[in-house]
């Protein structure tokens, strides 16, 4: 009698232990679930052949796309050509960032002030990659030189 009940023993031994397992398995499931839910997205990839405002600073003399946040934006209107300025990646004047300038002769070519129409956006601009004063810069002078991604 022993024998038999130290064999039903075992097997209420190896049957919590089973639904043990079970429990611990559904719990991994459903908190590795929670979690690939709320884990933040990548970011968007790049359209194909532009570089992200980081890398601007290798592409100098390059005609390329650039891609990046518009962190700030003037229109230095006390400032000969009158130039409006959108700071991409970081503010002026951290020189790690990508200056883009718009003159007075082509601000009319855009439809809203940009100085307040792409702060905050992200954007992509295609144009010539040139330095000014340790910093890259470009010069757009139309909208389809800028797109908002």
């Amino acid at each position: 009698m022993n024998t038999k009940l130290a064999s039903v023993s075992y097997i209420t031994y190896l049957v919590r232990g089973l639904r043990a397992t079970v429990v611990i398995v559904a719990v991994l499931v459903l908190v590795l679930g929670i979690v690939s839910c709320t884990s933040p997205s990548p970011a968007p990839a790049l359209p194909s052949g532009a570089i992200s405002w980081t890398e601007a600073k290798y592409h100098i003399g390059d005609v390329t796309t650039v891609c990046g946040p518009v962190v700030d934006a003037q229109w230095a209107i006390d400032s000969p050509n009158q130039p409006t300025i959108l700071s991409i990646g970081n503010e002026s004047p951290d020189p790690d960032r990508l200056t883009v300038t718009i003159s007075i002769d082509n601000r009319g070519n855009f439809p809203q002030a940009p100085e307040e129409y792409y702060p905050g956006k992200t954007v992509c601009v295609t144009g010539l990659i040139y330095p000014y004063k340790g910093i890259p810069q470009m010069s757009i002078k139309d909208p389809s030189q800028i797109e908002e991604r």
